[in-house]
């Protein structure tokens, strides 16, 4: 999406708002998410993923943020490098952006070393959450080129964990994380909480043509309160219907990453889930959809946070660290 010069990377909407000249950020079409549950329909006006990217013609630009509920943190690159940090807060907030002193050395590093970014490239990505509103954009910009951003976009769909929940700052998901070892683009469909495998959701995923490989995160936002059986239909109709609109690219489906039930030697749903997930993958038999077992990227159990769901910012790591291995591995073969 392109506006005012100016590309917004993971966003389908801007909403107007009344009493504001703010606009809200919606990472998915308004159409969509009317029809999805009330969790997905809160976190797709999160901003996971999201960034503002252009070239810098002028001096600076000026763009006018406003964070909604409570302060939260923009992070601000010139490529893959880290300008710095702003506060955003809850009333509109003005930050500028220029050059950094050494940008001319930074545009003569890719000779030593690919980088999936173009060093002149102006990247702010925006909090994962609350909601953010873009108020102005002032400043000679141009919007990217197609040189500049990496030639593959990896989409993540899933839950709390693949929106980012306990990340410190805007790229500090697994998501995020495993894009960057992959020097790939990011496409974040992670709703906290509201990842129910709606079958409009399959369909919206389906219809995209913008991404080359996927990861579809299922199963925990579900484990508490859907019955195995009905969750054993959402998914095949989720997985079958994005799999076989593309039998072209590599999908991995990641069952639950370890969490409470699993040190419960009671429970019996999380280990039907994941069989769930994984026959599912195996009845299809499609040559590029494979399925991952969450336990097997997140090893360590310090790397939770204390609620026993969340990964902590270490986990995130491990996460990625762990993902991004399958994933080369896999499409090298």
């Amino acid at each position: 999406m392109i506006t005012e010069n100016m590309e917004l990377h993971n966003i389908a909407e801007l909403v107007p708002l009344p009493d504001s000249d703010g606009r809200a950020i919606c990472r998915i079409p308004l159409d969509l998410r009317d029809k999805l549950n009330e969790q997905a329909q809160a976190c797709s006006m999160q901003a996971a993923g999201c960034e503002l990217r252009f070239n810098l013609v002028g001096d600076e630009a000026r763009v006018t943020l406003e964070m909604v509920e409570r302060p939260a943190i923009a992070e601000v690159y010139c490529g893959p490098f880290l300008i710095g940090w702003h506060v955003i807060d809850t009333a509109p907030t003005e930050i500028s952006i220029a050059k950094p002193e050494r940008h001319a050395l930074l545009a003569r590093m890719p000779q030593l070393q690919s980088v999936p970014f173009a060093p002149d490239l102006i990247r702010v990505a925006l909090p994962w959450r609350p909601p953010v509103l873009l108020h102005a954009i002032q400043g000679d910009l141009t919007p990217p080129r197609s040189d500049q951003v990496p030639a593959q976009r990896y989409l993540a769909y899933g839950s709390s964990i693949t929106h980012g929940n306990s990340s410190v700052g805007a790229t500090a998901g697994y998501a995020m994380r495993t894009a960057r070892r992959l020097g790939v683009d990011l496409v974040n469909l992670g709703f906290g909480g509201g990842a129910h495998c709606e079958p409009e959701m399959a369909d919206y995923i389906a219809a995209r043509t913008d991404w080359d490989f996927a990861t579809l995160e299922l199963g925990i936002n579900m484990v508490t309160w859907l019955e195995t059986a009905d969750f054993a239909e959402r998914v095949a109709y989720f997985i079958s219907t994005i799999a076989n609109a593309h039998p072209d690219k590599w999908i991995f489906c990641i069952d639950m990453f370890p969490f409470y039930m699993d040190f419960d030697t009671e429970a019996e749903r999380n280990h039907a889930y994941r069989a769930v997930v994984r026959e599912t993958v195996a009845e299809l038999a499609l040559p590029k959809l494979l399925h991952l077992d969450g336990r097997d990227l997140l090893r360590d159990v310090t790397g939770l946070c204390a609620d026993v769901v969340h990964p902590a910012p270490a986990g995130m790591g491990e996460i990625a660290a762990n993902l991004a291995v399958r994933i080369q591995r896999t499409m090298a073969s």
